[in-house]
Protein backbone atom coordinates (compact mmCIF):
# COMPACT_ATOMS: atom_id res chain seq x y z
CA UNK A 1 0.00 0.00 0.00
CA UNK A 2 1.35 3.38 -0.94
CA UNK A 3 1.81 6.15 1.62
CA UNK A 4 -1.02 8.15 0.00
CA UNK A 5 -3.43 5.18 0.21
CA UNK A 6 -2.46 4.60 3.84
CA UNK A 7 -3.20 8.20 4.75
CA UNK A 8 -6.63 8.08 3.07
CA UNK A 9 -7.50 4.90 4.97
CA UNK A 10 -6.60 6.53 8.28
CA UNK A 11 -8.76 9.60 7.47
CA UNK A 12 -11.73 7.39 6.61
CA UNK A 13 -11.41 5.44 9.87
CA UNK A 14 -11.30 8.67 11.89
CA UNK A 15 -14.33 10.12 10.09
CA UNK A 16 -16.31 6.91 10.61
CA UNK A 17 -15.33 6.81 14.27
CA UNK A 18 -16.39 10.41 14.83
CA UNK A 19 -19.70 9.81 13.10
CA UNK A 20 -20.48 6.69 15.10
CA UNK A 21 -18.81 7.46 18.42
CA UNK A 22 -19.95 11.00 18.98
CA UNK A 23 -16.57 12.68 18.50
CA UNK A 24 -14.27 9.98 19.87
CA UNK A 25 -15.38 9.98 23.49
CA UNK A 26 -14.05 6.52 24.34
CA UNK A 27 -16.79 4.64 22.49
CA UNK A 28 -19.76 6.03 24.51
CA UNK A 29 -22.86 7.55 22.86
CA UNK A 30 -24.55 10.88 23.78
CA UNK A 31 -28.28 11.64 23.16
CA UNK A 32 -29.19 15.14 21.85
CA UNK A 33 -32.16 16.82 23.67
CA UNK A 34 -35.41 17.01 21.72
CA UNK A 35 -36.72 20.52 20.92
CA UNK A 36 -39.53 21.66 23.25
CA UNK A 37 -43.04 20.97 22.03
CA UNK A 38 -45.10 24.16 21.59
CA UNK A 39 -48.40 24.29 23.47
CA UNK A 40 -51.38 24.31 21.13
CA UNK A 41 -53.04 27.75 20.93
CA UNK A 42 -56.12 28.22 23.09
CA UNK A 43 -59.38 27.85 21.26
CA UNK A 44 -61.82 30.74 21.13
CA UNK A 45 -64.72 30.16 23.51
CA UNK A 46 -66.59 33.47 23.11
CA UNK A 47 -66.68 36.73 21.17
CA UNK A 48 -68.07 40.01 22.50
CA UNK A 49 -68.41 43.38 20.76
CA UNK A 50 -67.90 46.75 22.39
CA UNK A 51 -70.15 48.67 22.53
CA UNK A 52 -72.93 46.10 22.67
CA UNK A 53 -75.57 48.75 21.94
CA UNK A 54 -75.06 51.72 19.67
CA UNK A 55 -77.14 54.63 18.38
CA UNK A 56 -75.99 56.36 15.21
CA UNK A 57 -77.20 59.30 13.20
CA UNK A 58 -77.58 58.73 9.47
CA UNK A 59 -74.16 59.45 7.99
CA UNK A 60 -72.29 58.81 11.25
CA UNK A 61 -69.57 56.14 11.65
CA UNK A 62 -68.21 54.43 14.75
CA UNK A 63 -65.53 51.83 15.37
CA UNK A 64 -66.59 48.54 16.98
CA UNK A 65 -64.14 46.32 18.84
CA UNK A 66 -64.40 42.52 18.89
CA UNK A 67 -62.87 40.73 21.88
CA UNK A 68 -62.18 36.99 21.56
CA UNK A 69 -61.76 35.07 24.83
CA UNK A 70 -60.74 31.55 25.83
CA UNK A 71 -62.65 29.21 28.14
CA UNK A 72 -61.20 30.96 31.21
CA UNK A 73 -62.28 34.38 29.95
CA UNK A 74 -58.79 35.54 28.98
CA UNK A 75 -58.55 37.79 25.89
CA UNK A 76 -56.92 36.15 22.87
CA UNK A 77 -54.72 38.32 20.71
CA UNK A 78 -54.29 38.22 16.95
CA UNK A 79 -57.41 36.21 16.12
CA UNK A 80 -59.08 36.66 12.75
CA UNK A 81 -62.54 38.26 12.89
CA UNK A 82 -65.22 38.42 10.21
CA UNK A 83 -67.85 41.17 10.35
CA UNK A 84 -71.36 41.09 8.86
CA UNK A 85 -74.49 43.22 9.13
CA UNK A 86 -78.06 41.98 9.23
CA UNK A 87 -79.40 45.07 7.43
CA UNK A 88 -76.98 46.73 4.99
CA UNK A 89 -79.61 49.35 4.06
CA UNK A 90 -79.58 50.49 7.71
CA UNK A 91 -75.95 50.01 8.78
CA UNK A 92 -72.87 48.81 6.94
CA UNK A 93 -69.74 47.39 8.53
CA UNK A 94 -66.21 47.28 7.17
CA UNK A 95 -63.76 44.38 7.35
CA UNK A 96 -62.11 46.24 10.25
CA UNK A 97 -65.35 46.70 12.23
CA UNK A 98 -66.21 50.30 11.39
CA UNK A 99 -70.00 50.62 11.31
CA UNK A 100 -71.79 53.39 9.41
CA UNK A 101 -75.43 54.47 9.62
CA UNK A 102 -76.98 54.68 6.15
CA UNK A 103 -80.72 54.53 6.81
CA UNK A 104 -83.21 54.78 9.66
CA UNK A 105 -83.89 51.48 11.42
CA UNK A 106 -82.23 48.71 13.42
CA UNK A 107 -79.43 46.31 12.53
CA UNK A 108 -77.40 43.63 14.23
CA UNK A 109 -73.66 43.64 13.63
CA UNK A 110 -72.06 40.22 14.12
CA UNK A 111 -68.38 39.42 14.62
CA UNK A 112 -67.30 35.79 14.08
CA UNK A 113 -63.99 34.23 15.12
CA UNK A 114 -63.23 30.49 15.04
CA UNK A 115 -66.90 29.60 14.90
CA UNK A 116 -67.92 31.83 17.81
CA UNK A 117 -70.18 34.87 17.39
CA UNK A 118 -70.72 38.15 19.18
CA UNK A 119 -73.21 40.87 18.29
CA UNK A 120 -73.95 44.56 18.71
CA UNK A 121 -77.43 46.07 18.38
CA UNK A 122 -77.33 49.24 16.25
CA UNK A 123 -80.12 51.81 15.99
CA UNK A 124 -79.88 54.43 13.26
CA UNK A 125 -81.89 57.62 13.62
CA UNK A 126 -82.34 60.55 11.27
CA UNK A 127 -82.09 63.32 13.86
CA UNK A 128 -82.05 64.25 17.55
CA UNK A 129 -83.79 67.03 19.46
CA UNK A 130 -81.81 68.63 22.25
CA UNK A 131 -83.16 70.08 25.49
CA UNK A 132 -79.90 71.65 26.72
CA UNK A 133 -76.29 72.20 25.65
CA UNK A 134 -72.94 72.70 27.45
CA UNK A 135 -69.59 73.73 25.98
CA UNK A 136 -66.29 72.22 27.12
CA UNK A 137 -62.75 73.13 26.17
CA UNK A 138 -62.90 72.06 22.51
CA UNK A 139 -65.92 69.79 22.70
CA UNK A 140 -69.64 70.24 23.21
CA UNK A 141 -72.31 68.02 24.75
CA UNK A 142 -76.09 68.13 24.84
CA UNK A 143 -79.02 66.30 26.35
CA UNK A 144 -81.95 65.12 24.28
CA UNK A 145 -85.53 65.51 25.40
CA UNK A 146 -85.30 61.89 26.61
CA UNK A 147 -82.16 62.72 28.70
CA UNK A 148 -79.71 60.88 26.45
CA UNK A 149 -76.27 62.51 26.23
CA UNK A 150 -74.57 63.32 22.93
CA UNK A 151 -71.17 64.95 22.41
CA UNK A 152 -69.10 66.23 19.49
CA UNK A 153 -65.73 67.89 18.86
CA UNK A 154 -62.28 66.94 20.07
CA UNK A 155 -62.09 63.44 21.56
CA UNK A 156 -58.52 62.31 22.19
CA UNK A 157 -59.09 61.94 25.95
CA UNK A 158 -62.47 60.23 25.89
CA UNK A 159 -64.36 63.46 26.63
CA UNK A 160 -67.00 62.55 24.03
CA UNK A 161 -67.93 59.44 25.98
CA UNK A 162 -66.82 57.07 23.22
CA UNK A 163 -63.49 55.41 22.33
CA UNK A 164 -61.03 57.76 20.63
CA UNK A 165 -62.47 58.57 17.18
CA UNK A 166 -60.59 57.54 14.06
CA UNK A 167 -61.56 60.78 12.29
CA UNK A 168 -58.91 63.52 12.47
CA UNK A 169 -59.62 67.27 12.48
CA UNK A 170 -57.66 70.50 12.33
CA UNK A 171 -54.03 71.28 11.67
CA UNK A 172 -53.05 69.12 14.64
CA UNK A 173 -55.03 66.16 13.24
CA UNK A 174 -56.77 65.68 16.57
CA UNK A 175 -59.22 62.77 16.97
CA UNK A 176 -62.68 64.26 16.63
CA UNK A 177 -66.32 63.81 15.76
CA UNK A 178 -67.94 66.50 13.63
CA UNK A 179 -71.44 65.16 14.33
CA UNK A 180 -73.18 64.42 17.65
CA UNK A 181 -72.39 60.91 18.94
CA UNK A 182 -74.30 59.10 21.67
CA UNK A 183 -72.35 58.77 24.92
CA UNK A 184 -71.77 55.11 25.75
CA UNK A 185 -73.56 53.43 28.63
CA UNK A 186 -77.14 54.42 27.89
CA UNK A 187 -77.50 56.51 31.06
CA UNK A 188 -80.21 59.15 31.36
CA UNK A 189 -78.84 62.45 32.67
CA UNK A 190 -80.61 65.39 34.24
CA UNK A 191 -77.60 67.72 33.90
CA UNK A 192 -74.25 67.87 32.08
CA UNK A 193 -71.08 69.91 32.68
CA UNK A 194 -68.24 70.39 30.19
CA UNK A 195 -64.65 70.64 31.44
CA UNK A 196 -61.40 71.28 29.64
CA UNK A 197 -61.08 67.71 28.35
CA UNK A 198 -63.60 65.91 30.54
CA UNK A 199 -67.36 65.82 30.94
CA UNK A 200 -69.59 65.08 33.91
CA UNK A 201 -73.28 64.45 34.40
CA UNK A 202 -75.88 63.92 37.08
CA UNK A 203 -78.65 61.36 36.83
CA UNK A 204 -82.13 62.10 38.16
CA UNK A 205 -81.27 60.55 41.55
CA UNK A 206 -78.20 62.79 41.94
CA UNK A 207 -75.59 60.15 41.09
CA UNK A 208 -72.51 61.71 39.48
CA UNK A 209 -70.65 60.26 36.50
CA UNK A 210 -67.61 61.64 34.67
CA UNK A 211 -65.57 60.68 31.61
CA UNK A 212 -62.54 61.91 29.66
CA UNK A 213 -59.14 63.13 30.84
CA UNK A 214 -58.29 62.10 34.39
CA UNK A 215 -54.62 62.97 34.80
CA UNK A 216 -55.32 64.86 38.03
CA UNK A 217 -58.28 62.86 39.31
CA UNK A 218 -60.94 65.18 37.88
CA UNK A 219 -63.25 62.24 37.16
CA UNK A 220 -63.48 61.44 40.86
CA UNK A 221 -63.32 57.65 40.42
CA UNK A 222 -60.34 57.19 42.75
CA UNK A 223 -57.91 56.83 39.87
CA UNK A 224 -56.00 58.89 37.33
CA UNK A 225 -57.02 56.67 34.43
CA UNK A 226 -58.57 58.30 31.39
CA UNK A 227 -62.09 57.01 30.68
CA UNK A 228 -63.99 56.90 27.38
CA UNK A 229 -67.36 56.12 28.95
CA UNK A 230 -69.16 57.44 32.04
CA UNK A 231 -67.68 56.22 35.32
CA UNK A 232 -69.41 56.70 38.68
CA UNK A 233 -67.84 59.24 41.00
CA UNK A 234 -66.55 57.40 44.07
CA UNK A 235 -68.77 58.24 47.03
CA UNK A 236 -72.19 57.56 48.48
CA UNK A 237 -73.24 61.19 47.99
CA UNK A 238 -76.06 62.46 45.84
CA UNK A 239 -75.69 65.87 44.24
CA UNK A 240 -78.13 68.57 43.18
CA UNK A 241 -75.75 70.36 40.78
CA UNK A 242 -72.32 69.87 39.21
CA UNK A 243 -69.80 72.00 37.33
CA UNK A 244 -66.46 71.24 35.65
CA UNK A 245 -63.36 73.39 35.35
CA UNK A 246 -60.39 72.70 33.14
CA UNK A 247 -58.94 70.02 35.42
CA UNK A 248 -61.21 69.92 38.46
CA UNK A 249 -64.86 69.28 39.22
CA UNK A 250 -67.20 70.52 41.95
CA UNK A 251 -70.72 69.63 43.03
CA UNK A 252 -73.34 70.57 45.60
CA UNK A 253 -75.56 68.33 47.67
CA UNK A 254 -79.22 69.22 48.16
CA UNK A 255 -78.40 70.78 51.55
CA UNK A 256 -75.73 73.06 50.05
CA UNK A 257 -72.59 71.15 51.07
CA UNK A 258 -69.82 71.64 48.49
CA UNK A 259 -67.42 68.94 47.32
CA UNK A 260 -64.60 69.16 44.78
CA UNK A 261 -62.02 66.81 43.21
CA UNK A 262 -59.14 66.88 40.71
CA UNK A 263 -56.25 69.34 40.32
CA UNK A 264 -55.57 71.34 43.49
CA UNK A 265 -52.22 73.06 42.96
CA UNK A 266 -53.69 76.49 43.77
CA UNK A 267 -56.24 75.32 46.32
CA UNK A 268 -59.14 75.24 43.85
CA UNK A 269 -60.73 72.31 45.68
CA UNK A 270 -61.14 74.49 48.77
CA UNK A 271 -60.20 71.80 51.30
CA UNK A 272 -57.40 73.84 52.86
CA UNK A 273 -54.64 71.94 51.03
CA UNK A 274 -52.92 71.90 47.66
CA UNK A 275 -53.01 68.12 47.26
CA UNK A 276 -54.78 66.68 44.20
CA UNK A 277 -57.81 64.56 45.04
CA UNK A 278 -59.20 61.70 42.97
CA UNK A 279 -62.35 61.45 45.11
CA UNK A 280 -64.67 64.21 46.32
CA UNK A 281 -63.49 66.19 49.35
CA UNK A 282 -65.57 68.65 51.33
CA UNK A 283 -64.93 72.36 50.85
CA UNK A 284 -63.78 73.76 54.17
CA UNK A 285 -65.45 76.68 56.06
CA UNK A 286 -68.82 75.09 56.78
CA UNK A 287 -70.62 77.40 54.33
CA UNK A 288 -73.81 76.23 52.68
CA UNK A 289 -73.99 77.19 49.02
CA UNK A 290 -76.86 77.66 46.62
CA UNK A 291 -74.62 77.49 43.58
CA UNK A 292 -71.06 76.40 42.81
CA UNK A 293 -69.04 77.08 39.63
CA UNK A 294 -65.64 75.73 38.60
CA UNK A 295 -63.39 77.66 36.23
CA UNK A 296 -59.84 78.16 35.10
CA UNK A 297 -57.93 77.96 31.82
CA UNK A 298 -54.83 75.97 32.79
CA UNK A 299 -54.98 76.00 36.59
CA UNK A 300 -58.34 76.60 38.20
CA UNK A 301 -60.53 78.54 40.57
CA UNK A 302 -63.95 77.97 42.13
CA UNK A 303 -66.71 80.23 43.40
CA UNK A 304 -69.86 79.65 45.41
CA UNK A 305 -72.97 81.67 46.13
CA UNK A 306 -74.68 81.62 49.53
CA UNK A 307 -78.28 82.45 50.35
CA UNK A 308 -77.47 86.02 51.40
CA UNK A 309 -76.21 86.79 47.89
CA UNK A 310 -72.60 86.92 49.03
CA UNK A 311 -70.00 85.21 46.85
CA UNK A 312 -66.93 83.28 48.00
CA UNK A 313 -64.06 82.20 45.75
CA UNK A 314 -60.91 80.11 46.15
CA UNK A 315 -58.01 78.74 44.10
CA UNK A 316 -55.94 80.59 41.51
CA UNK A 317 -55.92 84.41 41.69
CA UNK A 318 -53.22 85.21 39.19
CA UNK A 319 -55.44 87.67 37.30
CA UNK A 320 -57.82 88.70 40.09
CA UNK A 321 -60.48 86.10 39.26
CA UNK A 322 -61.26 85.49 42.93
CA UNK A 323 -62.58 89.04 43.22
CA UNK A 324 -61.00 89.60 46.63
CA UNK A 325 -59.63 93.06 45.82
CA UNK A 326 -56.15 91.97 44.77
CA UNK A 327 -54.73 90.17 41.80
CA UNK A 328 -51.81 90.25 39.44
CA UNK A 329 -48.42 88.66 39.41
CA UNK A 330 -47.40 89.47 42.95
CA UNK A 331 -46.30 86.54 45.08
CA UNK A 332 -49.37 86.79 47.28
CA UNK A 333 -51.63 86.59 44.22
CA UNK A 334 -50.03 83.58 42.53
CA UNK A 335 -49.89 81.75 45.85
CA UNK A 336 -52.61 79.18 46.56
CA UNK A 337 -55.89 80.33 48.10
CA UNK A 338 -57.16 76.98 49.45
CA UNK A 339 -60.11 78.24 51.52
CA UNK A 340 -63.18 80.28 50.47
CA UNK A 341 -62.69 84.04 50.65
CA UNK A 342 -65.44 86.66 50.46
CA UNK A 343 -65.62 88.56 47.15
CA UNK A 344 -65.10 92.25 47.78
CA UNK A 345 -67.43 95.12 46.96
CA UNK A 346 -70.58 93.95 48.68
CA UNK A 347 -72.58 93.33 45.49
CA UNK A 348 -75.25 90.69 45.98
CA UNK A 349 -75.65 88.12 43.19
CA UNK A 350 -78.31 85.60 42.23
CA UNK A 351 -76.16 83.75 39.66
CA UNK A 352 -72.48 83.08 38.99
CA UNK A 353 -70.31 81.76 36.16
CA UNK A 354 -66.60 80.94 36.16
CA UNK A 355 -66.10 79.35 32.76
CA UNK A 356 -62.88 77.85 31.42
CA UNK A 357 -60.85 81.03 31.72
CA UNK A 358 -59.42 83.37 34.32
CA UNK A 359 -62.42 85.59 34.92
CA UNK A 360 -65.69 85.31 36.79
CA UNK A 361 -69.08 86.96 36.30
CA UNK A 362 -72.20 87.39 38.40
CA UNK A 363 -75.75 88.54 37.89
CA UNK A 364 -77.77 90.70 40.30
CA UNK A 365 -81.49 90.49 40.96
CA UNK A 366 -82.03 93.52 38.69
CA UNK A 367 -80.27 91.83 35.78
CA UNK A 368 -77.05 93.81 36.00
CA UNK A 369 -73.95 91.78 35.03
CA UNK A 370 -70.62 92.18 36.81
CA UNK A 371 -67.30 90.55 35.91
CA UNK A 372 -63.81 90.40 37.44
CA UNK A 373 -60.40 88.91 36.66
CA UNK A 374 -58.49 88.79 33.39
CA UNK A 375 -59.47 91.38 30.80
CA UNK A 376 -56.75 91.17 28.15
CA UNK A 377 -59.21 91.24 25.27
CA UNK A 378 -62.28 92.70 26.95
CA UNK A 379 -63.82 89.61 28.53
CA UNK A 380 -65.08 91.68 31.46
CA UNK A 381 -67.17 93.85 29.15
CA UNK A 382 -66.45 97.10 30.99
CA UNK A 383 -64.98 98.97 28.02
CA UNK A 384 -61.34 98.46 29.00
CA UNK A 385 -58.59 95.84 28.72
CA UNK A 386 -57.34 96.19 32.29
CA UNK A 387 -57.65 93.32 34.73
CA UNK A 388 -60.08 94.01 37.57
CA UNK A 389 -59.66 92.20 40.92
CA UNK A 390 -63.15 93.11 42.15
CA UNK A 391 -66.60 93.01 40.52
CA UNK A 392 -67.05 95.71 37.86
CA UNK A 393 -70.30 96.43 36.03
CA UNK A 394 -70.58 95.30 32.40
CA UNK A 395 -71.09 98.32 30.15
CA UNK A 396 -74.21 99.07 28.17
CA UNK A 397 -76.91 99.11 30.82
CA UNK A 398 -78.60 95.94 29.54
CA UNK A 399 -80.60 93.73 31.89
CA UNK A 400 -79.82 90.04 31.61
CA UNK A 401 -81.34 86.80 32.88
CA UNK A 402 -78.23 84.70 32.26
CA UNK A 403 -74.50 85.41 32.00
CA UNK A 404 -71.77 82.97 30.91
CA UNK A 405 -67.98 83.30 31.13
CA UNK A 406 -65.91 81.68 28.39
CA UNK A 407 -62.35 80.45 28.43
CA UNK A 408 -58.88 80.80 26.99
CA UNK A 409 -58.09 84.53 27.29
CA UNK A 410 -61.68 85.52 27.76
CA UNK A 411 -65.03 86.06 26.21
CA UNK A 412 -68.44 86.24 27.87
CA UNK A 413 -72.05 86.05 26.75
CA UNK A 414 -75.42 86.92 28.24
CA UNK A 415 -79.10 86.59 27.49
CA UNK A 416 -81.84 89.18 28.01
CA UNK A 417 -85.40 88.56 29.20
CA UNK A 418 -86.48 88.72 25.56
CA UNK A 419 -84.00 85.86 24.81
CA UNK A 420 -81.63 88.02 22.77
CA UNK A 421 -77.97 87.01 23.02
CA UNK A 422 -75.02 89.35 23.49
CA UNK A 423 -71.31 88.52 23.73
CA UNK A 424 -68.06 90.38 24.32
CA UNK A 425 -64.31 89.82 24.62
CA UNK A 426 -61.80 87.81 22.61
CA UNK A 427 -63.16 87.27 19.11
CA UNK A 428 -60.32 86.16 16.84
CA UNK A 429 -62.26 83.08 15.73
CA UNK A 430 -65.76 84.48 16.05
CA UNK A 431 -66.75 83.42 19.59
CA UNK A 432 -68.68 86.69 20.05
CA UNK A 433 -70.96 85.70 17.17
CA UNK A 434 -71.57 89.17 15.76
CA UNK A 435 -70.34 88.31 12.27
CA UNK A 436 -66.86 89.77 12.81
CA UNK A 437 -63.54 88.73 14.27
CA UNK A 438 -63.02 92.05 16.07
CA UNK A 439 -62.53 91.88 19.84
CA UNK A 440 -65.39 93.57 21.67
CA UNK A 441 -64.87 95.48 24.93
CA UNK A 442 -68.59 95.66 25.71
CA UNK A 443 -71.69 93.63 24.78
CA UNK A 444 -72.30 93.11 21.06
CA UNK A 445 -75.51 91.56 19.72
CA UNK A 446 -75.18 88.03 18.36
CA UNK A 447 -76.17 88.14 14.71
CA UNK A 448 -78.90 86.10 13.04
CA UNK A 449 -82.00 87.28 14.89
CA UNK A 450 -82.29 84.07 16.91
CA UNK A 451 -83.87 83.86 20.34
CA UNK A 452 -82.09 81.64 22.87
CA UNK A 453 -83.40 79.80 25.91
CA UNK A 454 -79.84 79.04 27.18
CA UNK A 455 -76.17 79.75 26.41
CA UNK A 456 -72.83 78.22 27.29
CA UNK A 457 -69.22 78.98 26.37
CA UNK A 458 -66.08 76.87 25.94
CA UNK A 459 -62.45 77.85 25.43
CA UNK A 460 -63.09 79.76 22.20
CA UNK A 461 -66.56 78.77 21.11
CA UNK A 462 -70.13 79.48 22.21
CA UNK A 463 -73.30 77.44 21.89
CA UNK A 464 -76.95 78.14 22.58
CA UNK A 465 -80.27 76.38 22.43
CA UNK A 466 -82.72 78.46 20.46
CA UNK A 467 -86.30 78.84 21.60
CA UNK A 468 -87.22 76.81 18.51
CA UNK A 469 -85.46 73.83 20.14
CA UNK A 470 -82.44 73.76 17.82
CA UNK A 471 -78.86 74.08 19.06
CA UNK A 472 -76.50 76.54 17.36
CA UNK A 473 -72.76 77.12 17.88
CA UNK A 474 -70.20 79.69 16.75
CA UNK A 475 -66.50 80.53 17.15
CA UNK A 476 -63.56 78.13 17.00
CA UNK A 477 -64.56 75.01 15.09
CA UNK A 478 -61.47 73.36 13.69
CA UNK A 479 -61.86 70.17 15.72
CA UNK A 480 -65.59 69.76 15.32
CA UNK A 481 -66.79 71.54 18.48
CA UNK A 482 -69.38 73.51 16.53
CA UNK A 483 -71.01 70.35 15.17
CA UNK A 484 -70.60 71.42 11.55
CA UNK A 485 -69.42 69.18 8.73
CA UNK A 486 -66.83 69.96 7.48
CA UNK A 487 -65.37 71.50 10.66
CA UNK A 488 -64.38 75.15 10.49
CA UNK A 489 -64.66 78.34 12.57
CA UNK A 490 -67.61 80.63 12.01
CA UNK A 491 -68.48 84.08 13.35
CA UNK A 492 -72.25 83.55 13.16
CA UNK A 493 -74.56 81.01 14.85
CA UNK A 494 -74.60 77.78 12.84
CA UNK A 495 -77.02 74.93 13.39
CA UNK A 496 -75.48 71.72 14.74
CA UNK A 497 -75.91 68.88 12.25
CA UNK A 498 -78.20 65.93 12.99
CA UNK A 499 -81.15 67.98 14.21
CA UNK A 500 -84.62 68.25 12.62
Amino acid sequence: MTNKALRLSIVCVVVLCLASCGGGGGGSTTSQPSPPTASPPSAAASVTISPADLTLLVGESRQLTAITRDQAGNPLEGRSVTWITSAPTVATVSAAGSVAGVGVGSATITATSEGKDGSSAVSVISSVTFASVVAGGAHTCALTTSEAAYCWGRGESGQLGIPVPTTRCGTSLSPCSVVPVAVEGGLAFAQLAGGGAHTCGLTSDGSAYCWGSNVNGQLGDNSTTTRSAPMPVTNALRFASIDAGTQHTCALTSDGAAYCWGLNNRGQLGDGTTANRSVPVAVTSGLKFQLIVAGGFSIGHTCGLVSSGDTYCWGDNERGQLGIGSGGFRLEDVAPHPVPALVSGGTKFIALTAGLGRHTCGLTSTGAAYCWGENTFGGLGNGSTSDTPAPAAVSGGLAFVQVIAGGFIGHSCARTASDAAYCWGENELGAVGDGTTVDRLQPSAVTGGLSFSSLDAGFRHTCGRATTGAVYCWGSGGVGQLGTNPPSPTAVPTKVVGQP
